[in-house]
């Protein structure tokens, strides 16, 4: 990330699953969050939304859009 800043791409967009989205949180990089909420249920053991290291405090992100189709929610979130 630090060579790509230097090249001046200051924005990096992530697609991943909970332990790449759990690095981003560890090291405090995290500045947006896009979340799909779909209507449908399931069980099992799944992990949270993001795994790895814990982080001391909790960083506090607010709603900034939400969306609706056909049951889905569209949720993006920013950090506050």
């Amino acid at each position: 990330m630090r060579v790509l800043a230097g090249l001046g791409h200051t924005r990096l967009l992530t697609e991943g699953g909970p332990r790449l989205l759990g690095q981003f949180v560890a090291a405090g990089v995290l500045d947006e969050l896009c979340l799909t909420v779909s209507p449908m249920l399931t069980a099992g053991g799944a992990q949270r939304i993001s795994g790895g290291p814990g982080v001391s405090v909790p960083r506090r992100f607010e709603l900034v859009s939400l969306l609706e189709e056909a049951g889905f929610l569209f949720s993006r979130y920013q950090r506050s």
